[in-house]
């Protein structure tokens, strides 16, 4: 009896001693880390000097809390791996565990990291997990059960194990879960659901998990406009300033060709200010274009283009409408193609690199350029003709291609110095081109320079022996000097070039016949 009275005032001694050491490690874990952490290590010293298990146990939790606030998570996954082998059982720490090695592998995605970076940790928050039960029970908690749930079918998900992520999903039964929790696991499982191609279903979850736009971007994989534009349509008069989900919704319009079925929401939305009331006058426009409605569509680009005079995509925008209506009647709208051309032109003043005002001022000067050869004498036509070009040859000064464009127009328009000026820093760009090397000669030609032409046909032909504009200019050049038989013998290849590669040689078979007649030698047949 004397024995049982003194180890049952033995235990209680030891009993108040491990409460006073919870105590002092519950103190010292709540304070901030920075100040703490010597604290908690002093204490894991001791507790370990004493063969205190439950102690170091809960040090080491506190450790790995403390070390996740600071950012660091390899520091973090030691305490906790320090804490499971003392306590193996411990499900509370293994499901933290498993949230830490989980970070450490979205981490690792979101910065472009895959393989090795990835994988061992997703397999290791597996295994953490995997022999845990999902079922409800004694001993884990229903906030616990959730968090495993949501790791062990995250990281499944993660490695594309997605058979093993949906049986895990159903064994724990999303609807028995916590309700602050259901969110995000119903998410979880959208993603599982759409990964394998079941949309529907995947928008079911993503709804019931709060999430519209993944809802919407599922029924769109689905091919049911008719339930995922109303959904981008609420989102957008919820939020008006969402630019991505402006963006998103506008993808799903033009995939399933559906403006209208957007454009009433979004014309209701009243325009905020910033960077998302200029994103939100864009999508007018061009939902207003997709319906018909140019005009419209016109007045909010201008609108857009006011109210930020950096941006150059409105303006852009602008050009290529007026582009159209000018070409869509009977006759070309010249007043229409200045105000594209100035609206391209502003366009590439304010953004210099902008390659879509670059890409269509130079189909509007491709198309000027080819009716020149009729339309030379209107002055309207030639202005605008030589305007665009120099504005495109302005804005990529190491553009071969725009400088000889350039070249090509003075020469048409009879001011042959400044064409070969052109021409010279076209060939500075790309003196491989043999055709530049023949226009080039066309100009020294119309100058007076016949020798000097010949010399640039020449420089043509060695730079491509089949180039036929070469064969022909070269040709001409040899005639004005007399050198009849050397024109035709130019022709004649020229003639030969042309059939084989499929095009008519009747162009070089007449001039040779000219030639020959014109010199009257009858060693030319």
């Amino acid at each position: 009896m004397r024995n049982m009275l003194r180890g049952l005032m033995l235990g209680l001694v030891l009993l108040g001693a491990s409460a006073a050491h919870a105590d002092e490690i519950d103190e010292a874990g709540k304070r901030p880390f920075a100040e703490g952490r010597a604290a908690l290590e002093a204490l894991l010293a001791k507790a370990a000097s004493r063969g205190d298990a439950d102690a170091q146990r809960r040090i080491h939790e506190y450790l790995a809390g403390g070390y996740l606030q600071v950012g660091d998570a390899e520091a973090a996954l030691v305490s906790l791996e320090a804490g499971i082998a003392l306590a193996p059982k411990n499900e509370t720490l293994r499901i933290r565990y498993a949230e830490v090695l989980l970070g450490v592998a979205r981490a690792n995605i979101a910065a472009g990291a895959l393989g090795r970076s990835v994988h061992p940790f997703l397999r290791d928050a597996v295994d953490a997990l995997k022999d845990l039960s999902l079922a409800r029970r004694a001993g884990l908690a229903e906030a616990q059960r959730a968090r495993l749930v949501r790791s062990l079918v995250e990281a499944r998900f993660l490695l594309r194990e997605f058979d093993e992520a949906l049986a895990a999903m159903a064994a724990a039964n999303p609807d028995t879960l916590p309700k602050a929790h259901q969110p995000a696991v119903r998410d979880l499982q959208g993603r599982l659901l759409y990964a394998q191609g079941a949309w529907g279903e995947a928008a079911t979850a993503f709804l019931a998990a709060g999430n519209p736009i993944a809802a919407a971007s599922a029924y769109d994989a689905a091919r049911r406009p008719e339930d995922s534009i109303p959904l981008y349509a609420a989102a957008i008069r919820a939020a008006p300033t969402r630019t991505d989900t402006l963006a998103r919704a506008l993808a799903s319009v033009r995939f399933h060709k559906a403006h209208a079925a957007l454009l009433d929401a979004v014309e209701a939305v009243e325009i905020p200010a910033g960077v998302a009331g200029i994103a939100l006058l864009r999508a007018r426009a061009e939902l207003a274009e997709g319906c018909g409605r140019i005009p419209e569509a016109l007045a909010w680009l201008q609108d857009a283009a006011r109210r930020d005079p950096e941006d150059a995509a409105a303006l852009v925008a602008v050009a290529r409408l007026r582009g159209i209506q000018a070409l869509s009647g009977d006759a070309v709208d010249e007043d229409l193609l200045d105000a594209s051309a100035e609206a391209y032109m502003a366009a590439i003043r304010r953004d210099g690199d902008n390659e879509a005002a670059a890409a269509g001022l130079s189909w509007l000067a491709s198309h000027d350029y080819g009716r020149l050869w009729r339309l030379w004498r209107n002055p309207r036509v030639r202005e605008r003709c030589l305007r665009v070009q120099q504005a495109l040859a302005q804005a990529v000064p190491d553009d071969a291609w725009a400088w000889g464009n350039l070249a090509n127009t003075l020469r048409v328009l009879g001011r042959t110095e400044d064409a070969l000026a052109a021409y010279a820093k076209a060939r500075a760009a790309n003196p491989y081109d043999p055709g530049l090397r023949s226009d080039e000669g066309l100009a020294l030609s119309a100058a007076g320079r016949p020798a000097e032409a010949l010399a640039a046909y020449e420089a043509s032909l060695e730079l491509d022996g089949g180039h036929l504009a070469g064969r022909q200019n070269g040709a001409r050049g040899l005639y004005l000097l007399g050198r009849d038989a050397e024109a035709a013998a130019h022709l004649g290849a020229a003639a030969r070039t042309a059939r084989a590669i499929g095009r008519s040689p009747g162009t070089y078979r007449f001039l040779l016949d000219r030639t020959w007649r014109a010199g009257r030698r009858s060693d030319l047949r």
